[in-house]
């Protein structure tokens, strides 16, 4: 339906224009693996030069699957074995999606829980010697930075925005203006961590700061809102798209977080058709977004319905534009 033809048009926005003297990488599949906080994700790009010249990607698979790495590592400080088990399944999974596609190149991103796990390194090397698949451990400077290598694609090249990225682990928030980011900076606050209660009041304290610090100096700015929480807030309303963007209006996201907060997981689950693991974490997210909106003046989202997942991708694909 029209969620789709949104999507896809946003997907198959341009990345990059050829300069002269780049030779064009090799047309075909390309690969993004994001494993996070409250879940592990692959998404696949057919990635063409088309016949401005120009090289366009349009997504064709995204596989996400529930791994909450997060619920071990905010209670014990490590991954537990059999969580271990579940990640190093699900990447041998994503190793064969990758084969059966054909893909050309891919890279692997592992965020907040990887980063904070005491046997975080040991498993990448797991990973690695079983499955093949070279992940790496990323700051949440780097994370911040991949997700906005995307904005470009999302219609705002006029003005300031404000881009908040909220996962389970971590949020990061990034300043964009004309449509380049200037700064980007990475919280420990984050929707498993809230639900954990190993969110530190110092910590929104930092980010409080950060974002009064932005409003002093730009005034009221609109928020690009990305991650799998707003995206599924933008889903559950009424959908609204101006000029190919989709729109999330504050007072319409505040009423819907205010609606959920006062049900049980289960009731959220059968009113919206959440699953189990979006259920309990769409309201710590709307918190997050609200406390952003409500300081920055914010009326409105932007929400491209896009993650790291797309960003890992782009980013592999200019890095790699010259490659033959």
């Amino acid at each position: 339906g029209s969620e789709m033809c949104i999507r896809d048009r946003f997907c198959c926005n341009l990345i990059t224009i050829m300069k002269e003297g780049f030779r064009l990488m090799k047309n075909g599949y390309y690969a993004g693996i994001d494993v996070g906080t409250n879940a592990g994700r692959l998404v696949i790009k057919d990635v063409y030069q088309n016949q401005k010249g120009q090289i366009v990607s349009a997504r064709i698979q995204e596989i996400r699957i529930p791994l909450r790495l997060g619920a071990d590592v905010f209670s014990t400080g490590s991954i537990s074995f059999r969580k271990e088990e579940q990640l190093v399944d699900t990447m041998r999974a994503f190793r064969s999606l990758m084969n059966i596609y054909g893909v050309i190149d891919y890279r692997a991103y592992a965020t907040s829980a990887m980063r904070e796990a005491k046997n975080g390194s040991d498993i990448i090397w797991r990973i690695r010697k079983e499955t093949g698949i070279d992940m790496q451990i990323v700051s949440g400077e780097k994370e911040a930075q991949t997700i906005t290598s995307i904005i470009s694609d999302i219609h705002c090249d006029e003005g300031v925005y404000l881009s908040v990225d909220v996962g389970g682990g971590s949020t990061e928030i990034s300043l964009i203006k004309n449509g380049e980011p200037v700064e980007s900076t990475s919280f420990a606050i984050g929707t498993l961590r809230i639900l954990a209660k190993k969110d530190k009041f110092e910590t929104w304290g930092k980010l409080k700061d950060l974002l009064n610090e932005y409003h002093d100096k730009y005034g009221e700015l609109n928020i690009i809102g990305t991650g799998g929480n707003i995206n599924r807030y933008w889903k559950m309303s009424e959908h609204e798209t101006k000029k190919g963007v989709n729109i999330l209006h504050t007072d319409e996201l505040k009423a819907l977080y205010n609606e959920l907060s006062g049900m049980t997981v289960d009731e959220r689950r059968q009113k919206y058709k959440l699953k189990p693991d979006r259920a309990d974490v769409i309201v710590p997210a709307g918190k997050i977004y609200l406390t952003a909106a409500k300081i920055m003046g914010a009326k409105y989202f932007i929400v491209p319905l896009i993650g790291l997942g797309d960003g890992i991708v782009d980013e592999l694909i200019e890095n790699s534009r010259n490659v033959i």
